[in-house]
């Protein structure tokens, strides 16, 4: 089970701690059974019988103890590690996978696998013991008879066999349930978003909480129902086998062997001291295969998300953003790979498939295998790679060798997109120049790949083809980082945090207080110490607090996609007619993506798009 794999991954010392601690709590178990069986067995009993009991059950209870302690504290460690990746990869994720793969299966991952996982795992420290307790009473047995040994072992292992084939079909069950609650949560998405949508709409309601709302769930409650029964009538097919094999013993073994009376009560001692610890056992049974399957998915995610390449790794180095930007792209061109990436692989932590059969190629342009860990050369082998295979750039297309020092990646051109995977939605090539103090208004239909080009800007997109240059600098793989450090921009799914975030410098609130009182809405908010009283606000005027965060960052791009379009007409006027004016006195790098036709003279330059290239 990779669950127990995992966890040796996280200190196998601990676990041989934990397992030293079981053993001795099943040995200090099996030893009360003996002295047990002593109190009851007919004959003359040992004077220190009572002093042996009460000091085996301090041990018993010590080394009990001690095993769950050490596990729970190496559980909570591996869960710890295990959301601070699973953060982290979707913080150092090339964004455009992130996208694909959509925000409810990071939140599935997030949530339900580790609470699945974490559940699992807090299960592991009593089956240790109920484990040990087990092996224990068994070497009981051998002691005390050998044909009741060999026949308590061969009515386990038929029981253990015919569990096995129920489990392998609940696996399979719980996988497709797993795939099931990302469509739940889906749908709970959709239900929060649209609801004023639903509430509009009576037909469009009911076929949506039919079909999709409560149809997944209704799938996933039979999931779930079908798997636990066959987990019960797993557990009752091994209680029968157990019973049978008693009976077969009491009344056949017993009889044909003519065993003696105090081998007879020790048996039955002992297989009735077993019947707890097999049941729970049995009972903890289906955490651990939802710990595994969620085990599987989380790593399946970390595949998924990971290009084998941590953009928090990115080289960097700490120099201020330029004062004035000069941005010139040339020939720049890029292309959406159309296949989305596939959700979830069959069995336990496989890697993504090959499309056609092809070696190496991956939806989405994702090379085989993870993350390399950090500290790790990245050249070295990685999982689900080719042993000392150079880890990809940025976007995870070209392999190239981290030859620079610290590891960091070595200069390189633009990634090529192989042609079956160039089928999505493609922009360019375009050459386009964004001068200091200069506003640039970029419009264009729906779909013309407006927002798509306001990525490559600011550096969350990296061009297929072409380059940007940012005073005449090439930006690539070394320098996109610090690239990215130079923009300022609000997105029309932009974010808003409570707190500011990233600003340390003094004086801050009453930086705030000022933009608060020029954007017209000192009156809804306040802040102190650098936090928000309230973001719970109108849409446009939230959009005048993420224009406060940018004003506050300071830097020499500006970007606004759509920003005027939840404003009321009165405030658009302050808008395109003092703060990017100011913008421009200042000499900043004004790019405004509209549809407000009616202020297009306040623009030095005018783009327009249609369908990914710029309009004559």
């Amino acid at each position: 089970m990779q669950l127990i794999r995992f966890l040796i991954s996280i200190s196998w010392v601990r676990i041989a701690g934990v397992v030293a601690a079981g053993l001795v709590a099943g040995a200090a178990n099996t030893y009360l059974v003996t002295l047990i069986n002593k109190v009851v067995a007919p004959g003359p009993h040992p004077d220190d019988l009572l002093t042996r009991f009460v000091l085996t059950g301090v041990v018993l209870l010590v080394s009990g103890l001690v095993s769950q302690v050490l596990l729970i504290r190496l559980a909570q460690e591996a869960i710890y590690r295990l959301r601070a990746d699973l953060s982290g990869g979707v913080v150092s994720a090339p964004l455009e996978h992130l996208e694909r793969l959509g925000s409810h299966r990071l939140l599935a991952t997030l949530t339900e696998d580790v609470r699945s996982l974490s559940q699992a795992v807090t299960a592991i420290p009593a089956i240790c013991v109920d484990v040990a307790t087990i092996v224990g009473c068994f070497v009981f047995l051998a002691v005390l008879s050998g044909p009741i040994f060999a026949l308590s072992v061969a009515g386990t292992l038929v029981g253990i066999c015919c569990v096995e084939l129920f489990l392998r079909r609940v696996r399979a069950i719980y996988h497709r349930a797993r795939e099931n609650e990302d469509r739940l949560l889906s749908s709970f998405q959709a239900v929060t978003l649209g609801i004023k949508e639903l509430k509009l709409h009576r037909g469009r309601r009911r076929d949506f909480m039919d079909r999709h709302l409560l149809g997944s769930a209704r799938e996933l409650r039979d999931q779930n129902v079908d798997a636990g029964q066959k987990f019960s009538v797993a557990q009752g097919l091994g209680q029968f086998l157990q019973l049978g094999t008693m009976a077969l013993i009491l009344f056949a073994i017993a009889v044909a062997l003519d065993l003696p009376r105090d081998v007879m009560i020790g048996y039955v001692l002992v297989t009735t001291f077993l019947a707890m610890p097999m049941q729970n056992f049995m009972h903890r049974l289906p955490d651990l295969v939802r710990g595994d399957v969620a085990l599987a998915k989380i790593r399946t995610m970390n595949l998924s998300m990971a290009t084998l390449h941590n953009e928090e790794q990115l080289p960097y180095t700490e120099r201020p953003p330029v004062e004035s930007a000069r941005l010139e792209l040339s020939n720049v061109g890029y292309h959406y790979a159309s296949e989305p990436p596939a959700p979830f692989e069959d069995g336990p932590g496989a890697p993504p498939p090959h499309p056609g059969g092809r070696p190496g190629a991956h939806p989405g342009g994702r090379p085989p295998g993870g993350r390399h860990p950090r500290g790790a050369h990245p050249g070295g082998p990685h999982p689900g790679g080719r042993p000392g295979s150079p880890a990809p750039d940025v976007n995870g297309r070209r392999r190239i060798d981290h030859g620079g020092r610290d590891h960091h990646p070595v200069p390189m051109g633009a990634p090529v997109l192989e042609a079956a995977e160039a089928t999505g939605f493609a922009l360019g090539p375009l050459d386009l120049v964004f001068e200091p103090g200069q506003i640039t208004f970029i419009v264009g239909g729906n779909g013309s790949g407006k927002s798509t080009l306001a990525k490559l800007i600011t550096g969350l997109y990296v061009p297929r083809t072409g380059s940007i240059a940012l005073n005449g600098e090439k930006i690539d793989h070394e320098n996109v980082e610090w690239f990215r450090q130079n923009s300022a921009a609000v997105f029309t799914d932009f974010h808003l945090f409570e707190d500011y975030l990233g600003f340390d410098r003094p004086g801050i609130d009453d930086e705030v207080r000022h933009y608060l009182e020029q954007l017209q809405i000192a009156h809804k908010v306040t802040v102190r110490d650098g936090r928000l009283s309230t973001i719970a606000l109108s849409q446009g005027q939230r959009k005048r607090l993420a224009l406060l965060t940018a004003l506050l960052e300071d830097r020499p791009i500006y970007l606004f996609d759509e920003w005027a379009a939840d404003q009321e007409p009165r405030f658009r006027d302050v808008f395109y007619g003092e703060i990017l004016t100011d913008l421009k006195r200042r000499g900043k790098t004004v790019i405004v993506i509209t549809h407000d036709d009616r202020y297009f003279d306040r623009a030095d330059q005018l783009v327009k798009l249609d369908f990914g290239r710029v309009a004559d």
